[in-house]
């Protein structure tokens, strides 16, 4: 049966065809970049000579201007420290859109949220000199969480920073809170807490509320108002931050045309005349908001959501209101009311109020209009900051990362350092309003170069990999829903599976020619397309050449009521993953479903046993609740500290986990012969690891030395897997998956280990109840009913609900670094990455890759499981189940990527839908994975020898 591998190469190619899919998705879709750790250093100007070098020993003397415009000579100079600053009041009304803040007295029935803000029409024409109010622009993702990080690093947002440090959460890079505390001085946090948990240990004082109850429009503003008059009159603090949320709330609960808008509205206008009657002239006060929201849809007070995270224009547009006592700079073209300036601009900016340099991420440029009034040298030494900082920036993200080609990097290097030579040059405020232009030019190409590979959606390459993957799905099901299984050995015993990597083979080397030769733009992309389609067009032909098998198996074969309920099941479970509500409380939904199919199974069985079975598999899903958790949009429960587990066992909690190992290897031992003795050995260890680890008194040094040892014996024993006995394919599956089940209980600590025995529980309970199945009559029906679509469904429902029975949430906060580091820190093995990496996955999707490994089991289990069918027989039944599993994860990645294609412009999609996605490929690898290792065990373990099926 040399043709026996050819099912193995199906679901590599099968494998190959979901994730490339996925990766090209996710190009197009994911918004990543590189964070680097430097910090912007300045030197303070009296560390400085007259002849503009650093600790000169020329001891002339001369005017504060005359030494900047000799350091301004100097372009190899460091960044100086401005000599005058500013204290800066900045006050965050989320949601804050611009035309909130329009004010037309000719409107004689203004909507709701029009009109309401009339003081800030009324400085900006009373004071021209000391106000202004601007369009203040926002890059996509809209949301608080991306634009918190944009405002006060100066960098463009996305979803994912790529970062070395593990602290996901916390900002870890540069940016103006850093800069102020570095310098000595004190930051003051009033409102959201989004700002605390950014940058947690800043504050001087801090006076941060929870902030997602959407529909509570009154408390956290209330709490800021009772704290922030008496702050205002305090001198202990540098800035002053107070982020209110009553406006967007009123926007989520009752859109921007509602009553309750007019009334936060009306709010925030009494607190700013408040603030600004006042305030000390020497004070800089920024209102701003960090979004808009979606557009109202009538004018008739139709109910229409204040939404944002999307790039809608309405949700881009916020507005920047500014005022000093003392007055800013800028002529009439600078103060023009409505102007647009970018979010991006605001951390220099403040930076520069505060005598700091820019940021050392920051891409913004200085708001000179919103700036106190300064000598031409002044201004000066802040722009050769700014431009200094960002050259920095972009020789270092040259280095670290290659999204920007090199060639463009260096004409943007270059041509920043030109305008730092011009500095010296400008004498006049006329000269320095042409340079300024041009600065600002320059610094609106360098945001523009990122911009184009940080923050724009690719729809064609998101809208591609959907069509891949649903060719992928819809033909691989018909081969495993309607080929007859008595066909599929035939199908890979022909040159079906050689032809088809053949013409991938060929594709990829067309691909590389055209690329080799400037035909092609973009490899990856060009390989992944051309070698999905060829794929899909196969097995096309596949699907066009058993046609007449598959439409006998349609007519002749009526599904039971219990495979037709698990279909739909699965579906179902997809299809929800729409809806950011459903994907929130997934955990129940998929515990309720796998309970169902499993009691249909039950029923149709019939007898005292197979209900007693499933009474125990109630129990056990009940069992796991307590450890599902919560998540933070599920409101009291996490207020209550029932979310985010430490993952430090209590004594309780060590007792189970001892117990649990305990019980698992004691009864494993004595049914899976010779091999048990591993698997007893690296459960010593694992429960040695954690009683001599435990408690304050605990050994760390010798709980790691045998969490080494306990991997060891798993890694040996998966090595002696591959040792043939010639009894078949069963046992093998059996200890693989004991072996990842001690693995998932050593990643997962004590104080989630037994979850992982749960799952092990709750997946014998279920195989046991499969050769209960009736299976009376032909071969054929007791094929049918081994390698049945419910079973797969099952088993994929139950892998996808052990994600949350262990603990897990589809939120990157929810993650848990702990299992890194549980035996050591790998970061000082030559494999650091490698074993990092390898730990996380099992941690986070452990559950997935055993249940894959064990799909076989499905088939084969049993008293007379694998002696009534034949080698061939046996692997088409195994075949069939394997990619019956795997296409229940490819559907639910479907829905997820069709899901986040939908919702791209959601309020959720950066907190929901995209987490929701990032999580469910790593599902979707682990199974294929566990499958791969699952087939390929049984492969190699069932006998050669062709025996009539």
């Amino acid at each position: 049966m040399r043709d026996k591998w050819n099912f193995i190469l199906y679901l590599v190619w099968f494998s190959y065809l979901i994730i490339s899919a996925v990766l090209m998705f996710g190009q197009g879709f994911l918004l990543s970049r590189k964070t680097l750790s430097d910090v912007s250093e300045c030197v303070p100007l009296k560390g400085f000579g007259c002849d503009g070098h650093e600790n000169s020993s020329v001891k002339t003397q001369c005017t504060e201007d005359d030494k900047i415009r000799r350091i301004l000579s100097n372009s190899g100079s460091p960044m100086i420290c401005a000599p005058k600053k500013n204290k800066v009041v900045l006050i965050l009304v989320d949601a804050l859109r611009y035309d909130f803040t329009e004010y037309d007295e000719s409107n004689a029935s203004p909507l709701y949220y029009q009109n309401r803000l009339p003081v800030i029409r009324r400085m900006v024409e009373k004071w021209p000199n000391r106000a202004r109010v601007f369009r203040f622009m926002a890059d996509p993702p809209t949301t608080t969480l991306q634009r918190v990080k944009a405002l006060v690093t100066g960098s463009l947002p996305t979803f994912i920073d790529i970062s070395s440090n593990f602290a996901a959460m916390e900002i870890q890079e540069d940016n103006v809170i850093d800069q102020i505390v570095k310098q000595g001085n004190k930051a003051v946090l009033l409102g959201d807490d989004t700002w605390a948990r950014l940058m947690p240990g800043r504050w001087h004082r801090s006076h941060a509320l929870y902030s997602f109850h959407t529909w509570d429009l009154d408390t956290v503003d209330n709490e800021v108002d009772s704290k922030i008059y008496d702050e205002l009159k305090k001198s202990d603090w540098d800035i002053l931050l107070a982020h209110y949320l009553g406006v967007d709330h009123a926007g989520h609960r009752y859109g921007p045309n509602h009553p309750e808008m007019a009334r936060k509205l009306k709010e925030t206008n009494d607190r700013l005349e408040k603030f600004l009657g006042i305030l000390a002239p020497d004070v800089l006060l920024y209102v701003i908001g960090d979004h808009g929201m979606t557009e109202t849809d009538s004018q008739e007070g139709k109910k229409s959501d204040g939404d944002h995270g999307g790039e809608s224009k309405a949700e881009r547009t916020a507005a920047l209101f500014a005022y000093s006592g003392s007055g800013f700079a800028g002529d009439e073209s600078d103060r023009q009311i409505g102007r647009e300036v970018q979010q991006t601009d605001l951390a220099a900016t403040i930076s520069a109020a505060l005598g700091r340099p820019p940021p050392a991420p920051s891409l913004g440029n200085l708001l000179l209009p919103v700036l106190p009034n300064m000598p031409v040298t002044h201004t000066l030494l802040h722009l050769s900051n700014n431009l200094k900082q960002v050259a920095q920036y972009l020789v270092r993200y040259g280095e670290e990362s290659q999204q920007i080609s090199l060639e463009r990097l260096a004409q943007l290097i270059n041509a920043t350092r030109t305008q730092i030579d011009l500095a010296a040059g400008v004498e006049s405020e006329a000269e320095l309003k042409i340079y300024t232009t041009e600065v600002r030019n320059l610094m609106d190409k360098v945001r523009g170069a990122f911009r184009e590979v940080w923050v724009e959606f690719d729809s064609l390459s998101m809208l591609r990999a959907l069509l891949l993957l649903l060719l992928a799905i819809f033909f691989n099901w018909i081969i495993t829903e309607g080929i007859p299984i008595e066909r599929i050995p035939h199908v890979f015993a022909s040159t079906f599976v050689p032809s088809g990597l053949v013409s991938m083979a060929v594709c990829i080397g067309v691909c590389y020619t055209a690329y080799y030769f400037e035909i092609l733009e973009h490899l990856e992309h060009s390989i992944i397309l051309s070698t999905g389609l060829v794929s899909g067009a196969i097995t096309c032909v596949l699907v066009i050449m058993h046609w007449d098998g598959i439409t006998q198996r349609w007519s002749e074969g009526r599904s039971q009521f219990y495979e037709r309920f698990a279909r739909s099941a699965l579906f179902a479970s997809a299809a929800v993953l729409v809806s950011n509500s459903y994907i929130i409380e997934e955990g129940a939904t998929l515990s309720y479903l796998a309970l169902t199919v499993l009691g249909l199974l039950a029923w149709n069985v019939g007898t005292m046993k197979s209900l007693l079975l499933w009474a125990g598999f109630g129990v056990v899903m009940v069992l796991t609740r307590s450890y599902r958790g919560c998540r933070e949009e599920q409101g009291d429960c996490w207020t209550a500290g029932e979310g985010n587990s430490t993952g430090n066992a209590s004594r309780a909690a060590l007792v189970l986990a001892l117990g649990s190992v305990a019980a698992v290897i004691a009864i494993a031992r004595r049914h899976v012969e010779w091999r048990g003795y591993g698997v007893v050995i690296a459960g010593i260890f694992a429960c040695a690891h954690w009683a001599v680890g435990w408690g304050s008194l605990g050994s760390p040094s010798r709980s790691r030395m045998l969490a080494r040892g306990a991997w060891l014996v798993i890694i040996a024993m998966f090595v002696l897997l591959w040792r043939k006995d010639g009894r078949g394919a069963t046992m093998p599956l059996v200890v693989s998956g004991l072996l990842f089940y001690l693995a998932n209980a050593l990643v997962l600590g004590a104080a989630f280990a037994p979850t992982a025995g749960l799952a092990l529980l709750s997946g014998f309970i279920a195989l046991n109840i499969v050769p209960l199945l009736k299976t009376e009559g032909s071969t054929k029906f007791s094929l049918t009913m081994r390698c049945s679509s419910s079973l797969a469904c099952l088993w994929a429902l139950l892998a996808s609900y052990h994600f949350y029975g262990t603990g897990h949430h589809a939120t990157l906060s929810h993650v848990r670094w702990a299992a890194v580091f549980h035996a050591g820190d790998p970061n000082y093995t030559s494999f650091g990455t490698p074993i990092s990496v390898a730990l996380m996955f099992i941690y986070l999707f452990g559950m997935p890759l055993m249940f894959g490994a064990t799909v076989p089991l499905l088939a084969l289990w049993g008293r007379n499981g694998a002696a009534s069918l034949g080698p061939r027989t046996q692997l088409a039944a195994v075949f069939s189940l394997c990619l019956k599993f795997a296409l229940c994860f490819a559907v639910r990645v479907y829905a997820c990527a069709l899901s986040a294609t939908i919702h791209c412009r959601h309020l959720m999609i950066w907190g929901v839908f995209t987490p929701k996605l990032l999580f469910e490929v790593g599902s979707c690898t682990a199974a294929l994975l566990g499958v791969l290792i699952g087939a390929t065990l049984t492969v190699w373990h069932i006998p050669n020898q062709v025996r009539s099926s």
